[in-house]
């Protein structure tokens, strides 16, 4: 994500759309069934922490324009294996090479870590939306992945999905007034079109044991076996010769 996708992002979030939106997945990441056990939270993207308070003490870190640290996100300034937490904001969409920002996202999490990634659905209206826009604009000049896409690029770095919930069934309007006027779609989005939501949080863990399993390598079958390892059958010659 370069620095003028940034402040784009930015000045989004301050949008009223951007606030409901944050509003929602806030509330969602405090209701997560998957417990986050740990001391270091790490989050990328947005201007305020959305991660929950932990009950014991810990360090909450914000890389984006408006935190405490100011980073590229697909090459990030912590040691490997040192978050235990972490919180992708919308800057998948956003990033110049997605691939790399998931690899850095496995690098730095710690064995078992959490990652909650909330990403735009390309299959909803706000995935209309981008399709119907100029795209000049943040978000919608970003790519809008699919939740399979993501969770296959996700299966190769050893993320188990365990958790993933589709928000905001609204379309992405305007004015404050009209998306509170829209609020009823949430409730009759998720009974009637719960995989059209606007955005997925979709929650991973880190295995320390590869998923993926790993082929044999291919032996050629023996039709006969070795001559070595089998006894000669005992004929009735040779049972005369015995006695």
């Amino acid at each position: 994500m370069n620095q003028h996708n940034g402040r784009e992002m930015e000045n989004w979030w301050q949008s009223p759309p951007g606030l409901h939106l944050l509003a929602s997945e806030r509330d969602i990441i405090s209701q997560l069934n998957t417990p986050l056990i740990g001391y270091f939270y790490l989050q990328l993207g947005g201007n305020e922490l959305c991660l929950p308070a932990a009950k014991r003490a810990a360090s909450h870190c914000l890389v984006s324009a408006s935190g405490n640290i100011n980073a590229n996100p697909e090459a990030l300034p912590f040691k490997s294996h040192s978050i235990d937490n972490m919180l992708i904001l919308h800057v998948l969409e956003q990033a110049r090479d997605p691939h790399q920002l998931l690899r850095e996202t496995e690098r730095v999490l710690a064995a078992d870590g959490k990652l909650i990634l909330c990403s735009f659905n390309p299959f909803s209206l706000w995935g209309l939306r981008r399709l119907l826009s100029w795209q000049d604009k943040a978000p919608w000049d970003g790519m809008f992945f699919s939740q399979t896409r993501i969770r296959d690029w996700l299966a190769l770095l050893n993320f188990e999905v365990v958790e993933q919930h589709k928000i905001f069934f609204r379309p992405p309007l305007k004015h404050a007034r009209w998306l509170e006027r829209s609020r009823f779609m949430e409730r009759w989005g998720r009974r009637l079109w719960p995989w059209l939501g606007g955005v997925s949080v979709m929650v991973a863990c880190k295995r320390t044991i590869p998923l993926t399993p790993v082929r044999e390598s291919w032996r050629k079958r023996r039709l006969f076996p070795t001559p070595g390892l089998v006894n000669k059958p005992l004929t009735r010659e040779h049972k005369d010769a015995t006695r």
